[in-house]
């Protein structure tokens, strides 16, 4: 039976509060310098996650948008990410969502936020563990799949889920967070409730997860990643947070 990209985005995954240890040690391969220094965050107040990234469906029916159109390789399908969608745009989608839904209040995950969510609970590179060749089983990366000029984002929810139960958090599109990017931030960032660095409306922006056209180790649960807000590529897609209205 084919999925119906409406059911899920009504599904999500609760995440409790608790603490862990963000960035990399400097013994884990593949790293780069802005995950260091490793550094103890809790996260004070749980919220709910969405199981998958926000799909080409969702997108459609809420900004009447296609920004994929013509731009993408192979069928498009109400089930793939939404790609091509800057940090402004995804803002404006919440805004979207936040106008007409009562209860929920909608919004990028921070940074931190999404690293506790990836890592769930494991300390390892990957939520599964340190073993690249078990990749394949839970992400979308360059040598997954096809050759690597064929290779496009897949339909989500068809890799296994992170121990939380979260689909595509490795690979297949980057996801932007709410943070504005600081290559030192983890040097001098809060220890409870982090919220990235100070800016402005040009600052560039997290993007994390890595991608169906990168390799291994930029799927790490560490990797950091950033863009400008007004960019709009074929690898950038977003995922949200919804909490109760207060």
């Amino acid at each position: 039976p084919s999925v119906d990209w409406r059911d899920l985005a009504e599904e999500w995954v609760p995440v409790d509060p608790g603490s862990f240890v963000m960035g990399s040690p400097e013994s884990e391969a593949g790293r780069d310098p802005d995950e260091s220094p490793q550094h103890n965050v809790t996260i004070s107040a749980g919220f709910d996650l969405g199981k998958y990234p926000v799909t080409r469906g969702q997108w459609e029916e809420v900004m009447r948008t296609a920004p994929w159109e013509g731009r993408s390789r192979g069928p498009s399908s109400p089930t793939l990410p939404a790609a091509f969608i800057s940090w402004n745009d995804v803002e404006k989608l919440i805004s979207r969502l936040n106008a007409a839904d009562g209860d929920w209040r909608y919004r990028l995950p921070t940074e931190a936020e999404w690293e506790y969510a990836c890592r769930a609970g494991t300390i390892a590179m990957w939520s599964f563990g340190e073993d690249r060749h078990a990749l394949g089983d839970y992400a979308w990366y360059v040598d997954s799949e096809a050759e690597a000029e064929d290779q496009t984002p897949r339909e989500v929810g068809t890799k296994r889920p992170n121990p939380w139960g979260l689909h595509d958090m490795h690979g297949n599109v980057w996801e932007w967070c709410q943070d504005v990017y600081g290559e030192d931030y983890y040097r001098d960032s809060s220890a409870v409730d982090p919220r990235g660095p100070d800016g402005g409306p040009s600052s560039s922006r997290v993007a994390r997860g890595g991608y169906f056209r990168y390799f291994t180790r930029h799927s790490r649960s560490a990797s950091r990643n950033t863009r400008r807000p007004d960019d709009r590529q074929r690898a950038l897609g977003a995922r949200l947070v919804r909490t109760l209205r207060k």
